[in-house]
């Protein structure tokens, strides 16, 4: 076990003199313009400590969870940019947090500022004309300096088109983790500013590991490059000389990332003395199976009523101990803390489903959709809570919505589907879920468990039955769906004047055909061998090929089942298994007739040249099937042949299109094998800029380039045999990028 030591000032003393604020980086149409508007706004702070915005996106720790780490922002829709976020940033850093929006419009440019200080959310709105971004960041800065209690230095001028786009280009990168990208960046300008030129010698010094490189940096970079011990030791320097409490944090997770448990316990401990760390260290004791610990660390952040952060953990850790009325009180406080954040009222929803409680959960779907109107998912669950309220016309309102924003929503057409049938509009009904069904054959359970419900709960709406006939006729069946349509019979037979006889007699047809014995299933015609569902008929197979076995299922009845098993064996001339391909396909409503060409069976690789055969069966609803042909099996594995059965699609580097098809077989796996060695030596001189030099295999000592200029027609051919052992199916790929990683991995031999 990796064994790290921690060394932790656990005082509030010790973070009296950590960082001030945070400032992250500002979202913007323009990802750069956002981090220099940020960054010259960091700069104009004096008598603070900031965190500017090439160290802050990386700052939020994560919490433990079982199998794992939870980051909360992965909460957020927006990020941290609007006010939820900015909030949850400084909740979870454990000191000031500013972040916002820059917008470009016709009226020049506007930055809309929010700021998490001493625990209050704050808003603000400035703006400035679009040839004067720096105006832009000066007003920000005295916004933030009043929140804070700052003084002010003037802003620097801005100009995205020469060195100071380039220099936030840079921050932006290190911000986004490519340390070595931004140094690079930085270490391009011809005359850096000396905020520029101190971000480059401090990046130099973490990077040669100096002993007085700036600990923040230090810490951010460590991060990145996720060496455990290193990482843990830069926190230490950055505890030592003032770090926010969140650096407490992050010296557990590495700690409990290690399994050093000591270790774990001392940081956590030391974090627990603010709201987010105390979440943090009750996440810790849950997952080590301390629940005790862990519910009282829970008690301690419900009774503080602290902020979005360390509620949104704790109702997680609530969660895992599987606490529902706790978790539901968390999400509560979390959200009273933070109101726009729609996680709370989300996950409430779900709580509330799980207990019955209808009016909960669309009391707090109602504000989620008001939070976040564009998620499809927040307006099916609402249309669900609706009709369980008896709230039809809403219901149905929030189910339409749903499929507005997502077509390919089937839940939500089933929930519309039920609306529409309890309020009397079967046809409309039966529409919608064909609709879902079309979206996915296989019938939702609790669609049918809802219809049977609804009979009850709704015993005017005569088309209740018949549509819960259609769906157990899909699910395959066919005594419930009779029994259902007979249902629909009898009743709307009593009242003529309401229905459509039309329709009853549709339900009288489909009751006696379901009740009845069903027809006998047969394979019509031959089976069909070929490379891919849509290549040509093979007469013959090869050792190594992946075919694809096709067949027709007919019926003389009205239907063919609606699921049939199938199932292709290949036989050795003593009737020993050898290859075997079975599936589950879903046969169309009213179908009698159905072709089947999933099922894909793989000759094994050393079977001899010789006479086999190919059986396959469907079978479905009591009934079977079964059809026989003679297959001969002739000549070695083909590489080729091998990646057009299995789906791979090698494809040129620069136009994208495919180097081998089932058309090119005709021409022999030599000249093929030679395609693919031209494309290397097409790529030879990019291969030798971008790739390292190769440390092992066949290409020992190589670099990139010399790699692909010597590989011949062997060195592709085991490539392939490498690529079709892996199992790999159904994908194009650039050859060149797969073959390259081949080589930097050693060049393995096939297993």
């Amino acid at each position: 076990m990796q064994r790290i030591l921690i060394v932790v000032v656990a005082s509030l003393i010790a973070w009296a003199s950590a960082a001030d604020v945070a400032v992250h980086p500002f979202r913007s149409q323009d990802p750069v313009l956002g981090v220099a508007i940020a960054q010259r706004l960091s700069e104009a702070l004096v008598d603070v400590d900031v965190l500017g915005p090439e160290l802050v996106p990386a700052l939020v720790a994560p919490i433990v969870v079982p199998g794992g780490f939870f980051n909360p922002v992965a909460l957020l829709p927006a990020g941290v940019t609007d006010r939820s976020g900015v909030a949850l940033l400084g909740d979870a850093l454990g000191i000031d947090a500013v972040s916002g929006e820059v917008s470009i419009g016709a009226d020049g440019l506007q930055l809309e500022l929010w700021g998490a200080i001493d625990g209050r959310l704050r808003g603000a709105v400035v703006t400035a004309p679009a040839d004067a971004p720096e105006r832009l960041a000066a007003s920000g800065a005295a916004v933030v300096a009043r929140w804070i209690g700052a003084t002010l230095r003037p802003v620097r001028p801005l100009d995205l088109s020469g060195p100071d786009g380039e220099a936030a280009r840079a921050r932006a990168l290190l911000g986004a983790g490519f340390v070595a990208e931004a140094r690079a960046a930085l270490a391009g300008l011809a005359t850096p500013e000396a905020a520029d030129a101190e971000l480059l010698a401090g990046l130099d010094a973490v990077l040669e590991g100096a002993d007085d490189a700036p600990a923040p940096l230090g810490a951010v970079v460590a991060l990145y490059q996720g060496e455990g011990a290193a990482t843990a030791a830069a926190f230490e320097r950055w505890v030592a000389v003032g770090a926010p409490p969140v650096a407490n944090v992050w010296l557990g997770a590495i700690a409990r990332s290690v399994q050093d448990d000591a270790a774990a316990q001392v940081a956590f401990d030391a974090a627990a003395g603010y709201p987010y760390g105390r979440a943090a260290r009750a996440a810790d004791r849950a997952a080590a199976g301390d629940e005790a610990g862990a519910r009282d660390d829970l008690a301690r952040v419900e009774q503080a009523a602290g902020g979005s952060a360390s509620l949104a953990a704790a109702s997680l850790v609530a969660q895992s101990l599987d606490d529902a009325d706790l978790e539901d009180r968390l999400l509560e406080a979390l959200g009273r803390a933070a109101p726009y954040l729609p996680y709370s009222f989300e996950r409430r929803s779900f709580l509330a489903f799980d207990r019955d409680d209808a009016l909960t959960a669309a009391q707090t779907l109602t504000i989620a959709v008001d939070l976040d109107p564009g998620n499809d998912l927040y307006w099916t669950n609402l249309g669900w809570a609706r009709y369980l309220l008896g709230d039809l016309e809403r219901s149905e309102t929030a189910s339409r919505r749903a499929i507005e924003l997502d077509a390919g929503q089937f839940i939500a057409r089933y929930n519309l589907g039920l609306v529409e049938v309890v309020t009397r509009r079967l046809d409309d009904a039966l529409a919608t879920y064909a609709g879902a069904l079309r979206l996915d054959p296989d019938v939702d359970d609790e669609a049918i468990v809802d219809l049977v419900v609804a009979e009850e709960r709704y015993p005017t709406a005569l088309g209740v039955p018949f549509a819960l006939g259609v769906l157990l006729d899909q699910e395959g069946d066919r005594a419930a769906a009779a029994a259902a349509f007979e249902r629909y019979a009898e009743r709307a037979s009593a009242m003529p004047e309401a229905v459509d006889a039309g329709r009853v007699a549709e339900a009288r047809r489909r009751a006696a055909t379901l009740s009845a014995p069903p027809e006998p299933i047969e394979v019509l015609g031959a089976l069909r061998l070929s490379l891919g569902a849509r290549g040509a008929a093979l007469d013959a197979l090869r050792a190594g090929d992946v075919a694809t076995v096709a067949f027709e299922v007919s019926t003389p009845g009205d239907a063919l089942p609606r699921r049939l098993e199938v199932e292709a064996t290949l036989r050795g001339p003593d009737g020993d298994d050898l290859a075997v391909a079975s599936a589950t396909v879903d046969v169309p409503t009213g179908a009698i007739g159905f072709v089947v060409d999933t099922l894909r069976i793989e000759v094994p690789s050393d079977l001899p040249a010789g006479a086999y055969v190919l059986d396959v069966v469907a079978r479905g609803d009591g009934l079977e099937t079964a059809a026989t042909r003679d297959v001969p099996v002739e000549g070695d594995a083909a590489p080729f042949r091998q990646l057009v059965g299995r789906g791979l699609v090698p494809t040129a580097l620069e136009t994208g299109q495919a180097l081998v098809t089932e058309r090119d077989l005709n021409l022999g796996d030599v000249a093929l094998l030679d395609r693919l060695v031209q494309e290397l030596r097409l790529a030879a001189p990019a291969a030798g800029d971008v790739l390292p030099t190769i440390e092992e295999g066949r290409f020992a000592g190589l670099d990139g380039g010399e790699a692909f200029a010597t590989s011949g027609p062997d060195d592709v051919a085991a490539f392939l045999a490498h690529l079709i052992a892996s199992g790999a199916r159904d994908s194009s790929f650039a050859f060149v990028d797969a073959y390259a990683q081949w080589i930097v991995d050693g060049a393995p031999e096939a297993p």
